[in-house]
């Protein structure tokens, strides 16, 4: 006799479900909210940095791959690589510490020219009104914490972490942007290849975490501390967090001739991921 209960407590713990949860909440959204219509596939392989003869690159999944069209701009397909993650109680909340004068917001898209020919670049430049994203008011996240549901410790399951997801996003995307030809079985066929002439490419983990950015002044700080009544917690329906990018997943991107360090991702509760599905299709600055 099976312990239905046991059971589907395992089968939640894998994160499957949320997974599932996510994919038809891509693929219904123009019918169950009335938006722009999404195609999303889920389990896409890549292989990151690609095999070279006897050197085996390594293999991973990208748990979805999405695109939808941009509005205002028949000529320009979005492309979100999306990680799941299903926080358990020791990974609840997630706190976001940020230095707006230390990083700057940074994005990859392509253009095809006249001549079919595509060419990947970066920008600083693009902003998301529909998620009020303006050119002053990203997050510029560079640091993170990890708590229980209580907030009672710190996790610190190296195996648990926030930045094992953020990577696998960042790597999933990686490997698209290098796919030439970028078609994708279910996903991309039937497009009209000779329309678009801008993709743009965007990272992005879904979680059921808490999100919230910190606020506080730095003179308040005492022996390494501060004070509870000195600092100021929002919580956020989703974050921009400026991950830092290993090597591997970060050949050959300059701006202006300076190599990057790192690039943008976006972090999304569930409870807000149809708003963040409606708000990310509105995109500023690309051409």
């Amino acid at each position: 006799m099976i312990d239905k209960s046991k059971i589907t407590d395992c089968f939640n713990e894998t994160g499957f479900p949320f997974q599932q949860w996510c994919l038809e909440t891509i693929r219904n959204f123009s019918k169950d909210h009335g938006g722009w219509g999404y195609k999303a596939i889920s389990e896409w392989p890549f292989t990151c940095p690609p095999s070279n003869g006897p050197l085996l690159g390594v293999h991973s999944t990208a748990d979805i791959v999405a695109i939808r069209g941009v509005t205002g701009a028949a000529d320009t397909l979005l492309f979100l690589v999306i990680e799941c993650k299903r926080a358990n109680a020791n990974i609840k909340n997630w706190v976001f510490m940020s230095d707006k004068y230390d990083n700057k917001p940074l994005f990859i898209f392509s253009k095809v020219d006249d001549d079919l020919k595509e060419a990947a670049y970066t920008t600083r430049r693009l902003t998301f009104p529909g998620l009020n994203y303006t050119t002053e008011n990203f997050d510029y996240c560079n640091n993170v914490i990890e708590a229980k549901n209580d907030f009672s410790s710190l996790n610190r399951n190296q195996e648990e972490r926030v930045y094992k997801a953020i990577r696998q996003a960042n790597q999933g995307i990686f490997a698209l942007e290098n796919k030439k030809p970028r078609y994708i079985e279910n996903l991309t066929t039937g497009l009209p290849s000779d329309v678009f002439k801008y993709f743009v490419f965007l990272p992005v983990v879904v979680t059921t975490a808490n999100l919230y950015t910190t606020d506080f002044d730095y003179k308040n700080v005492t022996e390494g501390n501060i004070l509870k009544e000195n600092i100021n917690y929002t919580e956020k329906k989703w974050i921009t967090y400026e991950f830092p990018l290993p090597d591997f997943i970060n050949y050959g991107r300059q701006l202006d001739g300076i190599a990057l360090e790192k690039r943008t991702t976006f972090i999304v509760n569930d409870k807000s991921f149809t708003d963040f599905l409606s708000g990310i299709g509105k995109i500023c600055n690309l051409k």
